[in-house]
This record gives structure tokens, C-alpha cells and sequence, in this order.
């Protein structure tokens, strides 16, 4: 009998959204991760949860898979796969691993580890793509013993290195077993890889904007920011930076979703979790973290610039924008830094994007909106 083990217990720190709970295809990631073990054969399926876990309940008890739950999750996976590895029973004779960031195995991959596994000696089967391991591997559970009394770093992958004398490799024709999802450029590869668009088109904005009771002048404003939006992307495409166009459009017509709540930024980003990718960006679109400067410019970066441009629905400078706000705050001194820090982050990217395209903006708005601005 074989088992698979699901990690699910993470914060998901890097992706910044949670990962288990992040749509793809028809349902969830968690979902995937179990249909995915579920095609290959294997029934005695088993999720181990920590953070989150209350969220996680209703979708576990609608699969019917087993639930672990790992109180000691905030001390790393680690602890989160003993505690999987604690609850088999002595009829198990190994245990798939699968992070639940890693959730697109295809059938033929688990079917292929599965006979491996029970007609040779190995005790540990690993899958590769093009000579490359990935997940998940199948270990037998006479390591079982060894694994919860490991406490040495590197977990998991530490333990495995041990015994390298008794893993095999086998090849399967499935690149799914590459694919995880530390960080939102990753989770966007997946998406592309399952043919699902997490972006959503210009009518489903409009609808979205519509079902929110979304004010018409909020409505021209978030037209008109993604007009800008767009334009500076297409002259950034243009030079050859790697920008998502869909993506920016949607995400400046979304910003303001919101707009009227107390931080509306937050509360707009919740309504649209359904669109990670565009969420963020709206999460991000008053405030924004910059980093290096030689980092590549980012979708973020184009709306945050192009919403402080635009003026209800006129375009407008960035002096013109924040001179009134700064004579209206000057007393206030926590409201005057937040908004000299949030000009100044304007000003970083209009700088950026002027010696990309090697053209001050009011020129590109005279060329592109007829003058405007």
C-alpha cells in the first residue's frame, strides 16, 4: 500500500498570497495537488496542515482525503512531513512527498513510480524531466523511523542525501514535476502552463467595476490611468522590457475598485483574489516598495506612476499632482512624509522609464493622447 503525503502548511511568504487556497483551473491548488494523486491511483491520500488550516477544512472534507494538522508548522516544512510520516500506519510500504505548491503530476508520472517503487530494490524513487529531479519523489517508510528523529539542518533534502546508494531515477515525459510556486512569476508560469488566464479581460473588468457600484468618476479616473498605463508599457515593450500588457490594462482599470473604503488599496486587492497577479498590483498602486535600481521596471511600477499622473481624469505632472497635497499636510508632519516618500517613489520611476525610451513624457503624451497632460 502507498500513501501520499500533501505539505500544506506554510505562510507562503514569497508568493504573498496563500498558495493552497490560489485558483487554477476549475478549482484550487490544494484541489490539483489531491486530483493529481487521485488520477495516478492512490487513495490513501493524506494533507498536512498548520497555517490557515480553518480555510483548508471545508475543501479537505468535500475531497475526502485524511487531515493532519502540524502545530509545530511555523518551524518549517520539515516538521510539517514528520508529522505526515508520524500518522502512516505499519501497512504502508512508502509515501509520495508532494509540497502542495508542486500540485501538476500527471497520472502516467505517479503510475510510473508507483511499479518502479514495488519492482525493484530502491528505496527511494525519484522522477526527472530532461535529467532533472523534481517532485514528487517516493520513498519507502523503512525511513520512516530515521525521518522523525532527524534534527539536523537542511531538512528534508539534507536527510535524502544520505542515502543516495539507495535512490533510482526515473525519467517521465512531464514537466509538471518542475513547476512549484515560491513566487508570483512562478505562479504565473504554472497558469500558462495549464492554459488558464488569471487576467481579466476589458469587459470583465467592466463588470467587475459594475458589480462593485463602482462611482462613474472613479470609473473615467481608472479609464484614464489605464490609457497612461498602457501607453508607457507599449513604449517599454517597444525597448525591450519583458511587460505584461493584459496584465497592466487590467490592473489600472481595477485599481480603484475600491475607492471610498478605508484603505482601498487592501480591500480592492481582497475583492480581486480570484486574479493574484492583478491584486497585487492594485494592492501596491498607493504605496510601493522600490528596490535596487538596476532592477528591471515592473507592471506594479507603471500603474503606481500612471495613477499619480492622472488627476481625477486629466493627466496631469507629478509637481502639479503633489504640491496641493504637500501645502494642504505641511503641518502633518506623518501625512507630509508618506506623501513627499510617495512622490519621490513617482518621480524614481518617470525618471526610469525617461531613459528607457530616451523621451520626457510629456513629449509621448503630445504624441500619443494628443497633447494631453
Amino acid at each position: 500500500m502507498l500513501t501520499a503525503i500533501i505539505v500544506a502548511a506554510g505562510y507562503s511568504f514569497r508568493m504573498k498570497h496563500f498558495k493552497p487556497l490560489l485558483s487554477l483551473g476549475e478549482g484550487t491548488v490544494l484541489e490539483k495537488a489531491v486530483e493529481s494523486f487521485l488520477k495516478g491511483g492512490i487513495r490513501d491520500i493524506r494533507v498536512v496542515v498548520g497555517h490557515r488550516a480553518n480555510e483548508m477544512y471545508p475543501i479537505l472534507e468535500k475531497l475526502e482525503v485524511q487531515t493532519i494538522v502540524n502545530p509545530n508548522f511555523s518551524e518549517g516544512m520539515f516538521s510539517s512531513v514528520t508529522a505526515g510520516v508520524k500518522s502512516l500506519s505499519p501497512e504502508v510500504q512508502g509515501f509520495f512527498l508532494l509540497p502542495v505548491d508542486n500540485p501538476i503530476i500527471r497520472p502516467d508520472s505517479i503510475k510510473k513510480l508507483q511499479s518502479t517503487f514495488l519492482t525493484t530494490r530502491f528505496g527511494i524513487i525519484y522522477p526527472t524531466y530532461q535529467g532533472t529531479r523534481g517532485h514528487p519523489p517516493l520513498i519507502s517508510c523503512r525511513y520512516g523511523k530515521e525521518v522523525m528523529s532527524w534534527d539536523k539542518p537542511g531538512g528534508m533534502k539534507a536527510f535524502l542525501e544520505q542515502y543516495e546508494q539507495d535512490a533510482l531515477e526515473v525519467e517521465v515525459e512531464d514537466p509538471g514535476i518542475l513547476l512549484d510556486m515560491d513566487t508570483p512569476e512562478d505562479y504565473l508560469e504554472m497558469l500558462n502552463y495549464c492554459g488558464h488566464s488569471q487576467i481579466p479581460s476589458e469587459k470583465e473588468c467592466y463588470a467587475i467595476l459594475k458589480s462593485s457600484n463602482t462611482s462613474p468618476q472613479v470609473v473615467n479616473h481608472c479609464q484614464q490611468v489605464a490609457q497612461v498605463s498602457s501607453v508607457l508599457g507599449s513604449y517599454l515593450v517597444r525597448c525591450g522590457c519583458p511587460l505584461n500588457l493584459e496584465l497592466i490594462k487590467a490592473a489600472a482599470l481595477l485599481h480603484d475598485l475600491a475607492k471610498g473604503e478605508a484603505d482601498h488599496a487592501c480591500v480592492g486587492a481582497k475583492m480581486l483574489c480570484k486574479y493574484p497577479q492583478v491584486a497585487q498590483i492594485v494592492a501596491e498602486h498607493m504605496d510601493i516598495y522600490l528596490g535596487s535600481t538596476d532592477q528591471s521596471l515592473t507592471e506594479t511600477e507603471i500603474v503606481y506612476l500612471a495613477d499619480k499622473l492622472v488627476q481625477e481624469d486629466q493627466i496631469i505632472s507629478l509637481q502639479a499632482r503633489f504640491s496641493g497635497l504637500l501645502e494642504k499636510y505641511k503641518n502633518n508632519v506623518e501625512v507630509s512624509s508618506k506623501i513627499i516618500l510617495r512622490l519621490s517613489n513617482a518621480e524614481k520611476i518617470q525618471g526610469k522609464i525617461e531613459e528607457i525610451v530616451k523621451m520626457p513624457l510629456p513629449d509621448i503624451w503630445k504624441v500619443e493622447l494628443g497633447g494631453k497632460g
